[in-house]
Order: C-alpha cells, then structure tokens, then sequence
C-alpha cells in the first residue's frame, strides 16, 4: 500500500477525470437540446457512461469507497438519466429510443438484483465477497466490453489508413483517466480495478500511434461530430 498522500492525491486524480468522463457527452446533448433535434447523435456514448457508471457504483458502495468511486459514479448514473432523457425527448423515433433504452435498463437490473438479493443473505455470501464477485463479473467485464468497440473502431481506422476518428482531445481525456484509475489500482494493491485497465492502456498507446503516423495523410474531425457518430470510447472504470 502506498503512503496515505499519495493514494489521496490519485483519488482526487481520477475524481477529477472521471468527471471529465461524464461531461463529455453533454458536448452534443447541449445541442440536441439547443436545436430540439437528436441530428446524427448517437446515443451509445451516454449508455457508455450509464453502464460504466452503474457497476462501478454499486462496487464503490459495497467496497466503501465513498470517495471518489461510489459519488462519482452515482453522480455518473443521475447525469446519463438526464443525457437520456433529453435524447429521447428531442428524438424523431421516440419509441424506438425508449426500447432501447429499455432494454440498457433490463441489462442494468441484473447487477443491481444480485447486490440487493446477495446483500439480503440469500447467496450466503459476506460484503467482500459480493464486493469480489460484483468487480470480477460485472465491472471488469463491463470495461473489457466497453473498449471492444474502440478496440472496433481502432481497426477500422487501421483498414482505411486514417485519423479520422481517432480524436485528440478525447483520446487526451481518456488517456488521462484510464492512468489515474490504473494508478488507483496499483497504489491500493486493486487488481480487479488495475487488471482491465492494462488492456484499456495497450488500446491507447495503439491509438496514439496510429494517430501520429496517420494525421499527416488526413485532418482529424471534430469531437463533436466523432462523439455524435459514436467512435467516441467511453473509458473510465
């Protein structure tokens, strides 16, 4: 275990960042909500950080980890409700954003059953080892999921030799919170919240590299427009 300063100041590290996570998407929530139209939005970004969110959470809560995971993801959870809200509100295809809404919420149900049903004494497990089973098989497996589609998305942009997609700034932000939660992790001998971020880590140092030899042969796009056709990771854990 590292010194107490230390493990403080990685805390307030991936505070930081991970609120910077969460306020991405409101780059083109706001507007959405400034034009009353959804447009080309995507709206994988916001159920990134729902899900994210969700699990590490409810992990944060039976860990105790009252800073910053369980307030910074519960503050994630309440913001992606109103990023959602405001997505299916100005959307054209209202029912069909609300099924798939719907469904993210089925999906959200099972984490959130078994820490309630578990907690209650029916799997005659103690908090640890709900607070273990929860990080191992919903939060690890939710951030593995997660940075598949950059992992997607990072041989797209290797097939069609460009930096398209690949955005700086976001990439920059990223980058910034998957290290303050791979430190958190190590400086609190964590490896259910270091172990995927090892992963996550090689996904951007490939995505670094990609974006200094392309970028010379094409301009990168916005972060609006990349984060509203959804090549926007979510990576935070």
């Amino acid at each position: 275990m590292a010194h107490s300063d230390v493990v403080l100041a990685v805390r307030f590290w991936i505070w930081c960042s991970t609120l910077l996570m969460i306020y991405m998407p409101s780059l083109f929530v706001r507007r959405i909500y400034r034009e009353r139209a959804v447009g080309s939005a995507s709206i994988i970004p916001i159920f990134l950080v729902l899900a994210n969110s969700h699990v590490w959470m409810l992990y944060g809560y039976l860990g105790k980890t009252w800073f910053p995971s369980f307030p910074v993801f519960l503050i994630g959870d309440v913001v992606s409700l109103c990023y959602l809200l405001v997505y299916w509100r100005y959307s054209d295809q209202r029912h069909q954003v609300a099924k798939t809404i719907g469904l993210m919420f089925a999906w959200l149900m099972v984490p959130t059953f078994y820490v309630v049903v578990a907690s209650l004494g029916f799997t005659g497990q103690t908090r640890d080892e709900i607070w273990k089973t929860q990080g191992l098989c919903f939060c690890d497996v939710t951030v593995i999921s997660i940075h598949m589609l950059m992992l997607k998305n990072l041989i797209f942009a290797f097939k069609q030799r460009s930096a398209a997609t690949l955005v700086p700034r976001s990439l920059a932000v990223t980058t910034f919170n998957t290290f303050g939660w791979f430190t958190f992790g190590r400086v609190t001998s964590n490896w259910i919240i270091a172990g995927p971020q090892v992963f996550v880590i090689a996904l951007h140092v490939a995505a670094w590299t990609m974006y200094v030899i392309f970028t010379r042969r094409t301009r990168p796009e916005t972060d609006l427009v990349a984060m509203e056709e959804g090549s926007v990771v979510i990576s935070c854990s």
